[in-house]
């Protein structure tokens, strides 16, 4: 049964709603949450796209940005942004700039300082993909922030998951940063999020609400 299905918001309009996954540093499309949240949206009926964002983060900006350009804006307000670690901080720049409905898995929120200790060559976790992390996507990330804060129009648009063992990032610095917006701890969990699943549930119903206010506001 998907977590998604049932969905009170699909008899509000004909206009499909659409799940948007971005993935993290050195991450894909196909990663273990790309595909539990596919699963979920296609078995809804929702539409689904995961763009490969192995690209320097003003490649990424504009890939997205591009994208954002290419919906309406009253499919918008049925589009869920969900952003794991890096894409976290894509998916926040998002909802700031286009007032969409954003989800975020441990989110990377001054991701230019992990970044600048990553360049050279790098593996695409769970592929044979090499890519290049530059000397200048800190910077590039760094300017990104500064023109777009990643940090939602609303509060009420933004819903985080966050691990208090990560490994990786001090999630209460995510928390601080968002402490306006609903959040969930998930106590002992690591930056991989393994509960990931069975939070989503409470993704969709985030999603839905947010769908709701925005049909009622158009």
């Amino acid at each position: 049964r998907s977590a998604f299905r049932d969905s009170g918001v699909r008899g509000m309009t004909e206009i499909k709603p659409l799940v948007i996954y971005l993935h993290g540093f050195l991450s894909s499309p196909g990663s273990a949450k790309g595909r539990e949240l596919r699963e979920e949206a296609l078995a809804s009926g929702w539409d689904f796209l995961a763009p490969d964002l192995n690209l320097s983060p003003r490649e990424a900006d504009r890939l997205l940005t591009g994208l954002m350009d290419s919906i309406s804006e009253e499919r918008r307000g049925r589009t869920l942004v969900l952003g794991s670690s890096l894409g976290g901080f894509y998916a926040l720049r998002l909802a700031n700039r286009f007032a969409l409905s954003a989800a975020t898995v441990n989110p990377c929120l001054n991701p230019w300082e992990f970044v600048a200790g990553q360049t050279g060559e790098r593996k695409v976790y769970g592929t044979g993909r090499k890519v290049f992390v530059m000397d200048t996507f800190a910077g590039e990330l760094l300017a990104l922030s500064r023109e777009v804060p990643p940090r939602p129009r609303d509060p009420a648009d933004a819903f985080t998951l966050l691990s208090t063992a990560d490994e990786v990032l001090d999630y209460r610095l995510a928390r601080k940063a968002l402490m306006e917006s609903p959040a969930i701890l998930s106590v002992g969990d690591d930056h991989r999020m393994q509960r990931f699943a069975r939070y989503l549930p409470h993704v969709r119903a985030f999603f839905e609400r947010r769908m709701a206010a925005k049909v009622r506001a158009q």
